[in-house]
């Protein structure tokens, strides 16, 4: 299938509307075409910014409605006049072009429809993964970028109402990206990013506060392929997000864990 025909497709590839074959054939063509990746990143970012407002806000029925019609002639407009989405909308100008190459076609690969499984929203780590993916579709995944964790633990300093430790990734199989501000229920905190070999983690910290009460410490949805981790220490709650394997995951956990 052409790139025209899927990118009129995108948004039914987003909502999971599309039969699993075509879905499996779309991350396949999207592996190869950037324009297809970015553009459906584009649509998911979208999405899960409007689904992260729609848990903190309550629309009157006249205004829901409202949006709804909108919304639904919009669509209408943009398949009938096959709008094409341009790489721009999600290029990361301040990352590497590997890096925004890579981010694009593993996040398709881990399933970007998760953001339309109806149950996600019963689990407290759900909110977590739309976070790391809305991050890594951004235009500016991250605010201060290097390696050195001498450089980005400082820069957090008077943005953030804690301090907080990074461990030496040396000799380890794990590089620092970089970090930001992140805001959880309008609480601020430390946002890192890791690499590791073609994937990315991320590392959210936050004061451990109600809100944050999270019962298990872990969470797989095998059906996204996203892996989620979280413990407490020192009055701080970590989680870590990312589509690599739960015993990779458990790694940088310990190395977090276990900081010099």
């Amino acid at each position: 299938m052409s790139c025209i025909a899927w990118q009129s497709r995108l948004d039914a590839y987003v909502d999971a509307e599309l039969s699993p074959d075509e879905m499996a054939s779309f991350r396949a063509h999207a592996a190869t075409c950037m324009d297809c990746a970015s553009a459906a990143l584009a649509f998911t970012e979208e999405k899960a910014a409007l689904r992260r407002a729609g848990r903190r806000y309550s629309a009157s029925p006249d205004l829901r409605a409202r949006i709804q019609s909108t919304l639904a002639s919009q669509a209408a407009a943009t398949r009938n006049e096959q709008t094409i989405l341009t790489p721009k909308a999600t290029s990361v100008i301040s990352w590497p072009r590997w890096i925004a190459a890579a981010a694009a076609v593993l996040l398709l690969a881990a399933g970007l429809s998760f953001l339309a499984v109806r149950n996600r929203d019963s689990h407290p780590l759900a909110e977590f993964a739309d976070l790391h993916v809305a991050t890594l579709a951004s235009s500016n995944p991250v605010e201060v970028v290097s390696t050195d964790r001498h450089t980005v633990k400082p820069w957090f300093q008077g943005r953030i109402p804690f301090a907080f430790d990074l461990p030496d990734l040396q000799g380890s199989p794990f590089t620092l990206v970089g970090g930001r501000v992140a805001y959880f229920h309008q609480e601020p905190g430390a946002h890192l990013i890791f690499s590791y070999q073609r994937h990315f983690i991320s590392a959210f910290l936050f004061r451990d506060t109600p809100q944050l009460a999270i019962a298990q410490t872990s969470f797989s949805d095998h059906g996204t392929s996203f892996y989620l981790q979280t413990w407490t220490q020192d009055g701080l709650r970590y989680v870590l997000v990312s589509d690599v394997n739960s015993a990779t995951l458990a790694q940088l956990a310990a190395l977090l864990q276990h900081r010099s």
